[in-house]
């Protein structure tokens, strides 16, 4: 990957200055730029009502990330089109999420966890 096609990407991706992922401030979808890797990491605060609804929270939680991330993605590919003129080429090698339990109170099944769903394309020259 040259630099100008890093420059581009950050300059799209970039976050830092006043500019939220999510205007409620429910979640965010930042960015990691290593090499020739982009990583789009999704996170967000979920509250589990109980042991049986986990699996059910976990599903629709990974469904929005997924959404999120694919709606980043796109504003991502729009956005580098209309700065650099050409098409943003990536090869998609998956995601993974994670369950990082927060607090959970004694006597009670409510349990708050980040959901986290990090996804990885490699950018193609």
């Amino acid at each position: 990957m040259n630099l100008s096609t890093t420059r581009v990407i950050g300059n799209v991706l970039e976050t830092t200055w006043g500019k939220s992922s999510s205007p409620d401030g429910t979640y965010s979808v930042k960015y990691a730029l290593a090499g020739d890797r982009l990583t789009l990491k999704y996170t967000t605060v979920v509250h589990f009502a109980g042991e049986r609804a986990l699996g059910p929270q976990v599903d629709a939680a990974h469904n929005q990330a997924i959404q999120l991330v694919d709606a980043k993605l796109g504003e991502v590919k729009d956005a580098y089109k209309a700065v650099s003129g050409s098409s943003l080429k990536l090869e998609d090698l998956g995601g993974k999420d994670d369950l990082e339990l927060i607090q959970s109170t004694a006597g009670s099944d409510r349990k708050i966890a980040y959901y986290r769903y990090n996804h990885v394309f490699q950018i193609e020259d």
